[in-house]
């Protein structure tokens, strides 16, 4: 199912005035000027509820844009998600490794969201987030009424995430308690950073599972639940994520994926093409039928299949049912 898609979009406040083609171009980047120009001329771009044909219309600052962008090309996805509980108030859902939540940049009918919409017929409601490239267990309320219950519901219980990370890690569990911020050294606006200065609280238990080679699994329990926190804790404690762009060992690797795409050198730098966060296990009491309930997520074939490689036997670590692997 193919959904109309309208971007709304209040330009904000212009030191100068700006060319209607060339700001598109840069607050919406999937299209050319040029690109932007031809959909200015056929009247597919409104300002103020008018539609305007000039790529050369000065913008001011305030005035709001709405364009139909139904002719986004999406980047594929892999829409292989199994539902792992459902009833009337909720789903849950195992979310693969290349699927984003919701709605955002090209994505639009390739996210999770519109996958289970087309599936139930009917609106679902992100309870709580993952990262696109991140696996494994996410809720999804089947009203919106019912968001706030389920979101204080998770922040009484419990998560645990696994994680594949660079670095042998030691047999005592790590207690990073830093709190996060924007991290002002990075070129990436969106990279955030765990340091003392950060103004909100984070803390996450890490614990090894096993080491194979220069690499280990290890199971993290975030007690609190900020944007990028897990990623960004790894990395203080010197341990970071494998796959990941961002958060990696160099993050002008993230630099050159949104620039040139995964190309077969940046894969080789990265090891996997993705990054090795999986959200195994939520804990946490329903909050009509007051049950406690324990929804979990199989190990990704990936981490599996990249352990054993690094590995001279199989082992005899994979154990049900939290360490079940899927593809």
């Amino acid at each position: 199912m193919t959904r109309t898609r309208i971007i709304t979009s209040r330009i904000p406040p212009l030191q100068s005035a700006q060319r209607l083609d060339s700001y598109c171009a840069g607050r919406f980047t999937y299209l050319t000027q040029e690109q932007w120009e031809k959909e200015i001329i056929g009247g597919k771009l409104s300002l103020d509820c008018g539609i305007t044909r000039d790529p050369a219309t000065k913008l001011r600052g305030g005035e709001m844009l709405a364009w139909d962008g139904s002719c986004i090309v999406e980047p594929e996805i892999d829409d292989r998600i199994t539902v792992l509980y459902e009833d009337e108030w909720f789903v849950a859902v195992n979310k693969t490794g290349n699927l984003p939540v919701h709605p955002a940049g090209r994505y639009f009918n390739n996210t999770l969201v519109a996958l289970l919409e087309e599936r139930y017929g009917r609106k679902v409601y992100p309870v709580h987030r993952l990262d696109r490239e991140t696996s494994g267990v996410i809720l999804l309320a089947f009203e919106g009424k019912n968001v706030s219950d389920l979101s204080a519901a998770l922040e009484e219980g419990s998560k645990e995430y696994l994680a594949l990370v660079h670095g042998t890690f030691p047999n005592e569990e790590i207690i990073v308690d830093l709190p996060l911020g924007r991290d002002a050294e990075s070129a990436v606006s969106k990279k955030r950073k765990a340091w003392p200065g950060g103004k909100e609280s984070a803390k996450t238990r890490l614990r090894k599972i096993l080491t194979a080679g220069n690499i280990s699994l290890v199971r993290c329990f975030p007690e609190t639940g900020r944007l990028h926190q897990i990623r960004a804790h790894l990395l203080a404690a010197g341990y970071p994520i494998i796959g990941d762009k961002l958060y990696g060992r160099d993050e002008t690797a993230f630099l050159t994926f949104i620039e040139h795409g995964l190309t077969a050198d940046l894969a080789k730098r990265l090891i996997l093409p993705r990054q090795a966060l999986h959200a195994a296990r939520l804990v946490f009491l329903h909050p009509r039928t007051k049950k406690e309930m324990t929804v979990r997520a199989p190990l990704p074939r990936m981490f599996a299949e990249f352990i054993r490689s690094r590995r001279a036997g199989n082992g005899t670590w994979l154990s049900p049912p939290l360490f079940t692997t899927v593809s």
